[in-house]
């Protein structure tokens, strides 16, 4: 049955309204500027976790929270967490990949396989260095590495834009130890021909001190006297690697473990006494000081301590409030790849489109207590998620497999089993709310998260069965609504649950910081769509205005998805935008002829075209990763596109071998397929009985298949919309079995 023709017009024409208003221009709120700072000072206190800020005074550095702001640094590079990976990741504003031949810097007068540095560095790169420089002999090697990722990285890319601005920089101190020299502090201030203007990184910072592990330590009295002397020279930024504690980190395996815990420690204090000193020399209404942590300890990432302390002090940054930043839009955690725009922006800069992070802000939430004990509270949240989120997702797939294949043997051969089996299924089913309520709960341990999880899935599919005795409303209709529901509600809410949910993006990995990730906007689009055409099938006689209804929420999921400021996901808002339109599209009784379909996809592409419009009128520091994406692919032309699509189809077949979500995807579509063929004529009852529920089957199927196409890890979107596809169609045809046997008795 069609709908009437002005009826339809009616809809359309209110659907076009609110699209109008959805995409209206909106007032955008900048930040505190850090802007107008004289320079910037980097200190570099590599080799330290947050578990030491716990465990030592470290009076000075603790205290930087009453003068300016923290956060969590996540390090990630364009290979693994280690220093060589590390400092030139913060060098090049994007996530680089380095080398151990990194290591070589060298002042232009150093010894160098008898002779200069200088000469040297002229042989690699024909370059003749200035006079008081810096030279990174390894920059053709760091050149070559990265011009093979797929994306912009350039190593120096920070001294790069400061020498183009006609600013100098200085780079002070090592963590040498006798034979082997650690000086990677040098891939932070070096430009893109591995030049620094001034430094000292020989031993002319070092103290012999051959009683301690390592024999050597930082001269910190003469590290001082060196910021003083680039400063009245006029440098606008001036790394300083503290290095003693990286020393005592590499020497760890030589000593006692009493020896080496009472050496750190006071390594520690000896850093901290320094940052005091340093304090009482910089000022602060005029200059930024930066104290970073590159790379937590290999203790602390076998603990997935990943994130480390990052302190900014200076204009622009609040004091006792934490950081953030355009790459995070997360209160307390920020990018490695944020310090080099933040320098940039403290002197009045340019972001480089080779760059991709955005400059630090203060961020605006208020809090009891002192910052740091939040950073502790929340990096333990974060840790203690990241380690159950493996086991206990790699358990509910299993599950979702076994629940499946006992559906079949029950729909195959044991049809009286369908009233046991059918509560699993609306198990499965429930398990994607369970996980996001889960975080409104304590987890103090992956223990009791995974029994929380089993109760708090048993109670949602309890009260759906409950819902359906009562109220005869059919179980999954429960659950799918209320996951929608939901999802939307934390969308609108800056998205709090999902920011901790086990089920889906993580700051430790990094590749998703906020709006929805590709995990709910599977559940989303599958949860949705079911729930509203199973809504419609059991309250047929008022479908016209849930028809109606309907193009409505969809409108509205969209735009919550799309919207820079909400769900930001541009693979999302593809498959969710191609998913609803096909299901509206059915229920008013279009035909998916060629032509519908084009036009489907000119809709879809209107409407991301909307959303990243709009992205690319907000300042840089505010857009989403999807402006950003798409500024960089008007900055550098075409190939850019054809590189990211590139690096996501193959993110896409790794994911496709790899993951446990592969499983479960495949298994769910060989399911489906073996639905319209056995047991003989089952969906066309289905299609027949439950008209508009079936119409929301294709559009699941829609949503699932063009997630997978169009996302960098659509396997586990495809998987996430599937569970609101094949389970409930299971629970279908096991009732409709039941039903039909007793009718034939």
């Amino acid at each position: 049955m069609r709908l009437g023709h002005s009826y339809w017009h009616k809809i359309l024409a209110g659907l076009i309204l609110c699209m109008v208003i959805f995409f209206a221009p909106q007032r955008v709120i900048g930040a505190e500027s850090t802007a107008g700072a004289e320079r910037v000072i980097l200190v570099i206190i590599d080799k330290v976790s947050i578990d030491d800020y716990q465990e030592q005074p470290l009076v000075y550095l603790k205290g930087l929270t009453e003068r300016g702001s923290v956060g969590l640094l996540n390090n990630n590079t364009g290979s693994g967490i280690y220093s060589e990976h590390t400092y030139p990741s913060i060098g090049g504003g994007a996530h680089l990949v380095g080398s151990g031949e990194a290591y070589s810097g060298f002042g232009r007068e150093e010894e160098f396989l008898n002779s200069t540095a200088a000469e040297e560095y002229l042989r690699r790169t024909g370059i003749e260095s200035p006079p008081a420089s810096i030279v990174q002999l390894s920059i053709g090697k760091l050149q070559r590495l990265n011009q093979a990722l797929r994306y912009p990285a350039q190593p120096g890319a920070l001294g790069e834009n400061l020498h183009q601005a006609h600013l100098k920089t200085a780079v002070i101190g090592n963590a040498d130890t006798p034979g082997v020299q650690r000086r990677l502090a040098t891939t932070i201030s070096m430009d893109s021909r591995g030049l620094t203007d001034w430094g000292v990184v020989d031993e002319q910072v070092v103290r012999h001190q051959p009683e301690v592990m390592g024999a050597w330590r930082t001269d910190f009295d003469e590290v001082m006297k060196r910021i003083l002397e680039y400063r009245e020279k006029g440098a606008s930024l001036i790394v300083v690697e503290t290095g003693d504690a990286t020393r005592i980190h590499e020497e760890r395996d030589k000593g006692t473990d009493p020896t080496y815990a009472r050496q750190r420690a006071q390594v520690l204090s000896d850093i901290d006494g320094f940052v005091g000193n340093l304090l009482e020399n910089v000022d602060l209404t005029k200059e930024i000081l930066l104290v970073v942590t590159p790379t937590p300890t290999s203790n602390a990432l076998k603990q997935s301590q990943n994130l480390t302390p990052v302190f900014a002090l200076g204009p622009g940054f609040a004091p006792g409030t934490l950081l953030t930043s355009g790459t995070t839009k997360r209160d307390g955690i920020v990018m490695n790849t944020d310090i080099a725009p933040t320098v940039l922006k403290a002197l009045d800069l340019p972001s480089s489109v080779d760059m991709s992070g955005r400059s630090f802000l203060s961020s605006d939430m208020q809090f009891k207590g002192n910052p740091f004990d939040y950073l502790i509270d929340l990096n333990q949240s974060l840790v203690t998620t990241y380690q159950a989120r493996s086991p206990l997702q790699s358990a509910y797939v299993l599950v979702q497999i076994i629940v499946l294949l006992v559906a079949l043997y029950g729909i195959f051969f044991k049809r009286h089993m369908a009233e046991i089996i059918k509560p699993f299924l609306l198990l499965v089913m429930a398990v994607p709310l369970a996980e996001l309520l889960m975080p409104l709960l304590p987890n103090p341990s992956v223990a009791v998260m995974a029994l929380e999880l089993i109760v708090m899935t048993s109670v949602i599919a309890g009260l759906s069965i409950l819902a359906n005795r009562r109220l005869g409303l059919a179980p999954f209709i429960f659950i799918c609504i209320a996951s929608a529901g939901i999802i939307l509600g934390d969308i609108l809410n800056g998205s709090y649950l999902q920011k901790q949910a086990l089920l889906s993006y993580d700051p430790i990995v990094g590749a998703r910081f906020y709006g929805i990730g590709n995990e709910y906007m599977g559940v989303l689009i599958g949860s949705l769509i079911i729930g509203v055409t199973a809504s419609i099938q059991y309250w047929e006689k008022w479908k016209k205005p849930f028809i109606a209804l309907t193009g409505f929420i969809f409108l509205f999921a969209i735009y919550t998805m799309a919207a820079p400021h909400l769900g930001t996901n541009v693979g999302g808002a593809i498959a969710m935008t191609s998913a609803f339109l096909v299901t509206f599209f059915l229920l008013v009784g279009v035909r998916l002829r060629l032509h519908v379909l084009l036009l489907i996809g000119l809709l879809v592409l209107g409407a991301v075209a909307g959303f990243i419009a709009f992205d690319l009128t907000r300042p840089p520091d505010l857009r989403s990763h999807m402006g950003n994406t798409a500024a960089l692919i008007l900055a550098s032309g075409p190939e850019q596109a054809l590189e990211i699509i590139q690096r996501k189809w193959q993110m896409n077949m790794k994911l496709l071998r790899y993951t446990v979500w592969s499983r479960v995807l495949i298994l769910s579509l060989a399911v489906l397929a073996l639905f319209f063929y056995r047991p003989r004529g089952i969906m066309e009852h289905i299609r027949k009985k439950y008209a508009y529920l079936f119409k929301g089957f294709i559009g699941v199927v829609t949503g699932a298949l063009v997630a997978f196409a169009f996302n960098d890890s659509g396997v586990v979107a495809a998987a996430t919309t599937m569970i609101f596809g094949v389970p409930p169609l299971a629970y279908l045809i096991l009732t409709e079995q039941k039903t039909r046997g007793k009718e034939a008795t």
